[in-house]
């Protein structure tokens, strides 16, 4: 999470708990959340700030708040420029690695794992298109190579007559 959410988080965090003394413009208090909270998003963490609002009446601690987090089976991990690797800690699912020729495609698909909630088939599925869709022009060259290098073989071959014998050197 980047500093701008953390305040955003800290600001929500004050206006469902008013009473708190929590000085949320203090530095040092949007430095402590900053490394506490920098491995979540921020829709994990002020949804855990609501779960336990639901449970108790008063502030959590951040102590409360990642106990409430909810961590999925999955990690997402962005390799510069525009590589996207899904893991599951599910062995049975592995890894589905996203490579993008640029950030706007990366961004599209970004959508499309949040729109299906991050679910084992659907990402599996999603990757099967991307690698389809991803390795198309590379298919259909390889095909048209190996057509041309078949014609050009024949072409050579035209007239000529097999000999067994021919081929060895002796």
């Amino acid at each position: 999470m980047e500093k701008k959410e953390i305040k955003k988080v800290l600001k929500f965090y004050k206006n469902l708990n008013p009473s708190t003394q929590l000085n949320i413009n203090d530095r040092e208090v949007i430095e402590v959340w900053c490394d506490v909270f920098m491995e979540y998003s921020y829709e994990q963490v002020r949804n855990a700030i609501v779960a336990f609002s639901k449970k108790k009446p008063f502030a959590p601690s951040i102590g409360e708040i990642i106990s409430n987090i909810e961590v999925p089976e999955y990690t997402i991990e962005k390799i510069p420029p525009n590589t996207v690797i899904i893991q599951f800690e599910d062995e049975t699912y592995g890894n589905f690695p996203f490579r993008f020729l640029n950030s706007q495609d990366a961004k599209e698909y970004s959508k499309k794992f949040q729109e299906c909630n991050y679910d084992k088939e659907s990402i599996k599925i999603l990757h099967e298109e991307h690698v389809r869709k991803r390795n198309a022009g590379v298919l259909t060259y390889r095909g048209e190579a190996k057509a041309r290098l078949e014609q050009k073989l024949q072409n050579q071959n035209r007239g000529k007559k097999y000999d067994k014998q021919s081929s060895y050197g002796w």
